[in-house]
C-alpha cells in the first residue's frame, strides 16, 4: 500500500493531461488548424492514454476499490466508454461541424462527470 499515494498522483497527472490534450485538439480543430493531425499531437495523447489506463488497472489492483461494490467505480467505467466514443466523433474529419460540436460538448459533459466520480467517489446504488 506505500506505493498507493505515488500511483494515484500519477494516475491524475495523466487524467489532467488527457483533458488538455483533448481540449487542445478540439481548439486547434475550431481555429481550423488541422495541421496538428501532421505532428506529435496525433500519437502523444494515445500514449498518455495509455498510461493513465495502466495506472487506473495499477491502483485498482492494488487499492480497496472493488467494481462492485463501488459503484461510483463502475459508473466511472462507463462514462469512459461513452467519452471516447464521443470523443473520436468529436475529432473525426468526415463530420459535419454541427455534429461535431455536439459531440465535443457531450466529450466534455462526460469528461467533467468521470472527474467529479473521481474526485468525490459519491455512495451510488446504495
Amino acid at each position: 500500500m506505500e506505493y498507493y499515494a505515488p500511483i494515484k498522483h500519477l494516475h491524475m497527472l495523466f487524467a489532467y493531461l488527457t483533458a488538455l490534450l483533448f481540449t487542445l485538439r478540439l481548439v486547434l480543430d475550431a481555429l481550423g488548424k488541422p495541421g496538428w493531425r501532421q505532428t506529435p499531437l496525433r500519437f502523444i495523447p494515445h500514449i498518455n492514454d495509455s498510461l493513465l489506463l495502466l495506472f487506473a488497472l495499477t491502483l485498482w489492483f492494488i487499492g480497496p476499490w472493488q467494481l462492485l461494490t463501488h459503484g461510483w467505480l463502475g459508473l466511472k467505467i462507463v462514462l469512459l466508454f461513452g467519452y471516447i466514443g464521443a470523443g473520436m466523433v468529436a475529432l473525426k474529419q468526415g463530420k459535419t461541424k454541427g455534429v461535431r460540436i455536439g459531440f465535443a460538448v457531450l466529450a466534455l459533459a462526460l469528461l467533467g462527470a468521470i472527474f467529479h466520480l473521481a474526485t468525490a467517489k459519491p455512495q451510488l446504488f446504495a
